[in-house]
């Protein structure tokens, strides 16, 4: 899974004014019955995690078809450098899709241009998503999102690395991990002790980690504590280990595909964070043929150790007559079988209980599956978290430079959610 960020849609005020202003015309867009007449042909806008994208899609919808015959669905696949370019066109130009497959979601259900989830799907499938899911794809207290896929992300250690530094095991705190990476440092392999990406692609997740494993977060109860002291104190200190060299060169502009990963499949790196589990990270570590462990990160201040979760999202627009064929399409994905299979074939995890227990089946990504209900989050069910990310994505990276300055750096990100 990828890290997209977006600046927040201004547009989307006025097309909340449309979508009220349809709706007290004739039913509008959507509406308990989902129309008058219903409609016969929806479209279906997916972002591509892997090669197995389109074909899983192919299939799925023409079985959906077959076994609705008269009713269409319209795919239409989109790399993730893209997507958010083409969905904010779709938007602006009021050509929603009927089915939409992003990583955020409240700023369009701030907007009331989506159904709320239970108008989409059966309540089968609404209570078979698992608890923490359903809560993060929920704005102002109602479920908007449907929890499509996810990602626990935390630390990979090279065992041999690790063992020639005199560690049979991972740091365990952030005083443990500086004296390792000292001593990694000094080994005679030229090996980058920490490999980190606090580029655009990725930066605020690993960022949002370790500003956990020190007791901080984005949002603390219903409070904003980006610039809070042990966020201040977490990326001063990634500024640390950058200054000492004990990770690559310039990580502030390092994404983790095309940057840390590589490095660690290399067997040139001892310790990253990545997503568990996920294939296009693990196909080029498993090929290199590298002992890896996996970790939470160092923590610090008696921190609770923890995995960051990450879940991208299903949600359906409101459009005249849409909505019968839409829950009937949206029902049978989440049938346990449909959707435990594209899961295996994306190589993420799930999000609902039926197609946990198919995937704990399998003995490498059970343990994985069993971390995932202990995830935290990001605050995405906050409007403001897309401005949020697209300015962290920006601008993260240079806290970490020659003259970067963390805390002039997070007292920015603050303002963007609570302004002066």
């Amino acid at each position: 899974m990828t890290s997209r960020t977006r600046p927040r849609l201004g547009a989307l005020v006025a097309l909340a004014g449309l979508v009220l202003a349809l709706a007290g015309c004739g039913g509008g867009p959507g509406g308990a019955d989902g129309g008058s007449g219903g409609q016969n042909s929806i479209k279906l806008v997916v972002a591509q995690y892997t090669e197995g994208t389109r074909p899983y899609w192919d299939k799925l919808i023409a079985s959906f078809e077959a076994a609705h015959p008269g009713k269409n669905v319209d795919l239409q696949v989109i790399d993730w450098g893209n997507l958010q370019s083409q969905v904010n066109t779709m938007v602006q130009t009021r050509q929603f899709p009927d089915i939409l497959n992003i990583n955020l979601f409240a700023d369009y259900a701030e907007a009331g241009l989506l159904y709320r989830a239970e108008e989409v799907v059966s309540k089968e499938v609404l209570s078979d998503f698992l608890p923490s899911f359903a809560e993060n794809a929920s704005f102002d207290g109602v479920q908007y999102g449907l929890p499509f896929v996810a990602t626990v992300n935390g630390l990979y250690y090279n065992k041999k690395i690790l063992k020639e530094a005199g560690l049979d095991e991972p740091p365990a705190t952030w005083e443990e991990f500086r004296a390792a990476v000292k001593t990694i440092k000094a080994l005679p392999g030229g090996y980058v002790p920490y490999a980190m990406a606090l580029g655009a692609e990725a930066g605020d997740y690993e960022f949002g980690t370790w500003m956990r494993a020190n007791g901080g977060d984005w949002r603390t109860g219903d409070r904003w504590t980006v610039n809070d002291e042990r966020a201040v104190e977490t990326l001063q200190f990634l500024k640390s280990l950058t200054q000492d060299g004990y990770t690559q060169p310039n990580p502030g502009q390092t994404n983790r595909p095309d940057g840390t990963w590589p490095l660690f499949a290399q067997g040139k790196a001892a310790m990253v964070y990545a997503s568990f589990g996920t294939r296009a990270f693990l196909d080029q570590v498993e090929k290199s043929g590298v002992d890896y462990g996996t970790a939470t990160h160092p923590t610090n201040h008696g921190a609770e150790p923890a995995t960051h979760g990450i879940q991208d999202y299903l949600m359906a627009f409101k459009k005249d007559g849409n909505q019968q064929l839409v829950r009937e399409f949206l029902d049978y994905f989440y049938q346990a079988d449909n959707y435990a299979e594209y899961l295996k074939v994306e190589g993420l995890l799930p999000t609902t209980s039926s197609a946990s227990a198919i995937m704990r089946e399998d003995p490498k990504v059970s343990p994985i599956v069993d971390m995932v209900a202990k995830a935290r989050f990001d605050p995405t069910s906050q409007p403001v978290w897309a401005e949020l990310r697209g300015t962290v994505a920006a601008e993260l990276g240079t806290a970490v430079g020659p003259s970067g300055d963390p805390r002039a750096v997070l007292d920015k990100f603050q303002q963007i959610v609570e302004p002066s």
